[in-house]
């Protein structure tokens, strides 16, 4: 049951936010009496933390499986980490045109006056260790012969880790999925003319032709 109420509260939280989300809210999606959720959580900002921080690990992990990899192309990443994207905003998106907000993290970011201490230390984690994600795959996509040496790999790990950390806002601006996709074509592309080898022109010119990768129906 807790589970459950985790589950059903991070919807709603995304949704609605933790000013929005209520106990009678939660109860009422969850078909139960309130008192069984005070039984786990003793008021709103506990549940909040510990439905954060689980969300939090999980999208960690999911990047991390996508962009740390060694076995895969700079470019294969882009698109992998695009498909995982993709899955999620359609899971609140089904049409692609609906506009609603679709991930927790950039929710809690726009109400950070109303998180405790410790759901902002989350935040500041996760978004720690999303970096530390583009920074591997630069490192990874330089030791692979993929981009040249004298790739400046600070400069071109904050364009992967800004097109990692920052879609939420470009799904805002015109309702659509569009922009995130023009912005990680765009990235991928830039990279690539300046810094990319043949090796990874290659990469690029295949995954151009590639089918959706598998990881977009296992990221919900």
């Amino acid at each position: 049951m807790r589970d459950r109420i985790k589950a059903v509260a991070a919807d709603l939280f995304i949704a609605h936010g933790i000013r929005g989300l209520t106990f009678g809210l939660l109860a009422e999606r969850l078909g139960v009496p309130r008192p069984n959720i005070h039984y786990y959580f003793a008021n709103k900002q506990v549940l909040a933390e510990e439905v954060l921080n689980d969300y939090a690990a999980g999208v960690v992990a999911l990047y991390s499986a996508v962009w740390t990899v060694t076995d895969l192309t700079l470019p294969a990443k882009f698109a992998g980490s695009l498909a995982a994207i993709r899955e999620r905003y359609r899971r609140f998106n089904p049409s692609g045109s609906e506009g609603r907000p679709w991930g927790l993290l950039t929710r809690f970011q726009h109400e950070r006056d109303a998180l405790t201490p410790a759901m902002l230390d989350t935040l500041k984690k996760s978004g720690s260790k999303l970096d530390q994600c583009g920074t591997i795959a630069v490192r990874q996509g330089v030791e692979r012969g993929e981009l040249v040496r004298s790739t400046p790999q600070e400069e071109v790990s904050l364009l992967v880790t800004n097109a990692i950390r920052f879609t939420g806002a470009l799904t805002t601006k015109d309702n659509t999925f569009n922009r995130v996709e023009e912005h990680y074509r765009a990235v991928c592309n830039i990279i690539g003319k300046a810094y990319g080898t043949r090796l990874y022109r290659k990469a690029l010119a295949e995954q151009s032709h590639a089918p959706i990768p598998a990881l977009e129906r296992a990221a919900s």
